[in-house]
């Protein structure tokens, strides 16, 4: 198991590497963010206890991040009818443009070394299912 466990450290600093992009000034910054993560979630309609969950973060965290994204326009949020504690988020097109761009950086930065093909594909979702993700 310690081998699976170093093989899974390396698995993600991999793909942190992955999701690096260059800025104007040739410094590096991820494309990864927290905000990244939330959007990806949102569009594929997660609830927020579900991207608390995913995430685990705290819930004050994700509304401070939520309202951020509901500034810049990336999301809308609404609120229950019966219970206003109760919230669902949309992505607006604002926010699908600003994923697919994160998306694009990431499939650039690793083009060079994965083939996108159905074998890749199938042996990157086993390994999202077996780690207990939902791919």
């Amino acid at each position: 198991m310690r081998k699976i466990a170093e093989l899974i450290l390396e698995l993600r600093l991999a793909t942190r590497r992955a999701c690096m992009c260059e800025t104007g000034d040739n410094a590096k910054k991820s494309t990864l963010t927290l905000k990244t993560k939330v959007l990806y979630l949102i569009s594929r309609e997660f609830s927020g206890r579900e991207i608390l969950s995913a995430l685990g973060i705290a819930k004050t965290n994700l509304a401070i991040l939520t309202g951020e994204m509901v500034r810049e326009g990336l999301i809308t949020k609404t609120h229950g009818s019966l219970d206003r504690r109760e919230v669902s988020y949309s992505v607006t097109d604002a926010g699908r443009e600003y994923l697919a761009e994160r998306l694009d950086s990431i499939a650039e930065n690793v083009a060079p070394v994965l083939s996108a093909d159905e074998e890749t594909e199938e042996l990157l979702r086993r390994a999202v299912l077996l780690l207990g993700g939902d791919a």
